[in-house]
């Protein structure tokens, strides 16, 4: 299981994403990020995506 904290991700938010790959992570959390936090697609550079893929946690 991988997890990803919204809050280390930079947001005022509790949401912690869970899934089983890296791609199912960012679905996941892209979908939380557009809804709750605003975010365009556009938002989610390939700079940004690697930010989080360092914040990316393995159980």
């Amino acid at each position: 299981m991988k997890t990803l904290s919204c809050r280390e991700a930079g947001f005022d938010c509790d949401y912690v994403v869970n899934g089983e790959s890296d791609e199912e992570i960012f679905k996941k959390g892209g979908e939380h990020a557009m809804k709750e936090h605003g975010m365009k697609p556009e938002d989610i550079t390939p700079e940004f995506k690697e930010k989080l893929k360092g914040l990316i946690k393995s159980s």
